[in-house]
């Protein structure tokens, strides 16, 4: 199905030169990501030695869960950017918004923390469909903001059509693949949807979803193939456009 390269690749080999991370949770003590200043320091020390040249912090703002706002994310980023090697990796914040009923009402009284210009990470619930999808993305866009959803190879009830994917491309929605996803890192059903997705050029950008130590791990130690190595080397340059 896939046309696999016979050189099998560890995933920090294949990002580019100035890379930057549009999705990952370093921001300290705020989700379920890094727990201090200290550990962000670490993750970031870490991230650098991937080739991961800088970083748009995007922490979770959950209802009921982590109950993130603009103040708290810019109070973690002030914190984490005291040091001036974080300063200096980390760009900017904005924040992985779960789409519900609650992020429209937040929508509506407050501009939302995009990752650049109006670029809006959001993700979906992982194991059932959101009420009301399309009626919830259609009053997101007509705040005029750009849709970028993230990982949406990890939502299970997707992955038996792949014309679900294409309705929400033409819908304006753009992806971005979580790169762990490609060593299989969230399960082999995942992994092999990611390589679907990959396959048929769906994905517009990606991120590294780095919470902890863990996930860097993998990024160093598991070797993968890609589809398409020239395919993957376009899409990973996809985000430079943040680094403006």
């Amino acid at each position: 199905m896939f046309p696999f390269l016979k050189t099998k690749h560890f995933l920090k080999d294949l990002l580019p030169e100035n890379y930057i991370d549009i999705h990952n949770h370093l921001l300290p003590g705020i989700d379920d990501g890094a727990k201090t200043v200290q550990e962000t320091t670490h993750l970031i020390a870490n991230m650098k030695e991937l080739n991961i040249h800088k970083s748009i912090a995007t922490p979770h703002t959950f209802n009921q869960k982590w109950n993130n706002t603009t103040q708290t994310i810019k109070t973690a980023f002030e914190s984490a950017t005291e040091d001036k090697v974080n300063n200096a990796f980390l760009k900017n914040y904005a924040s992985e918004y779960m789409l519900d009923s609650f992020l429209i009402k937040k929508m509506q009284e407050e501009r939302l923390l995009c990752i650049h210009e109006n670029y809006l990470l959001i993700e979906f619930p992982l194991l059932s469909s959101p009420f009301h999808l399309y009626e919830m993305l259609f009053e997101i866009k007509l705040q005029n903001y750009n849709i970028i959803l993230a990982h949406p190879e990890r939502y299970l009830y997707l992955h038996n059509s792949i014309k679900k994917y294409e309705q929400l491309k033409d819908f304006g929605i753009s992806f971005q693949l979580n790169l762990l996803s490609l060593t299989g890192y969230y399960g082999k059903m995942i992994q092999k949807t990611a390589l679907q997705l990959l396959e048929n050029d769906l994905y517009d950008f990606t991120g590294s979803d780095i919470h902890s130590k863990t996930e860097i791990n993998q990024f160093k130690t598991v070797k993968l193939q890609v589809p398409n190595k020239k395919q993957m080397d376009r899409l990973l340059l996809n985000n430079s456009i943040f680094l403006k």
